[in-house]
């Protein structure tokens, strides 16, 4: 029994530093296989989108986009074209005035401002401004980040939409359905498809989002220049 007792005791820690607590050894979760460690949700830092970060946050870059300012540049453009046609109108009245007929003596003034406010308070006008702006923006939203020869190629699609907007326009000016067939369609070739004012929507639609789609291209090209710069 002694015995026993001796060697029980020759085996078993004499100091505390010799005694090592359960589970020291163990290694930390995730140092063997991180795989297989996954941290809570708590853990986890929370970035809110247009807080300040802190000194210990992640420095975290979201990419710019050119959608934005292009949307903004096509509202540019059909301001633009707003205000042409509203000048094409003024010219086309003022030329109406001058090589028409004005017996009775008006005052060329009264004339071109008469004739120019009942065009712009019909169809015809807020109409195919507001498709072309309409148009123009998902051009944009598409080739945002294009080149100019995406808006060079896509702008004659939209010149086509806006000039088919104006005869369909025109046609309800003039309250078409109140005619057959045939009278509204000789009505739409004789009067309205080869209208000056009808012709002048084709051109400007056409060469808008040629100059304004280059600035749209030429602003994600500077974008792209520096995300690879940075």
């Amino acid at each position: 029994m002694n015995e026993n007792s001796d060697a029980l005791s020759q085996d078993a820690p004499q100091t505390p530093e010799e005694f090592t607590p359960l589970g020291a050894d163990l290694a930390a979760p995730g140092e063997i296989n991180p795989a297989f460690y996954k941290p809570k949700p708590e853990d986890e830092p929370v970035v809110v989108p247009g807080a300040p970060l802190t000194h210990g946050d992640p420095a975290i870059e979201v990419p710019r986009t050119n959608r934005t300012g292009a949307v903004w540049i096509a509202l540019t453009g059909g301001v633009v074209f707003a205000l042409l046609y509203l000048l094409a109108t003024i010219l086309y009245s003022w030329a109406a005035f001058t090589w028409g007929d004005n017996v009775g003596g008006r005052d060329v003034l009264t004339y071109v401002q008469n004739r120019s406010f009942n065009f712009a308070s019909t169809p015809i006008y807020w109409l195919t401004s507001i498709a072309f702006f309409f148009y123009f923006t998902l051009l944009a939203l598409f080739f945002y980040g294009a080149k100019w020869r995406a808006f060079v190629i896509g702008g004659l699609v939209v010149a086509l939409l806006t000039y088919a907007t104006s005869i369909a326009a025109g046609l309800l000016t003039v309250s078409a359905w109140t005619l057959t067939y045939s009278e509204a369609m000789a009505f739409m070739w004789r009067s309205i498809a080869f209208n000056p004012l009808i012709l002048v929507t084709l051109i400007l639609a056409r060469e808008i989002p040629i100059w304004f789609g280059g600035w749209i291209a030429l602003r994600a090209k500077k974008l792209r220049d520096k995300d690879l710069s940075s």
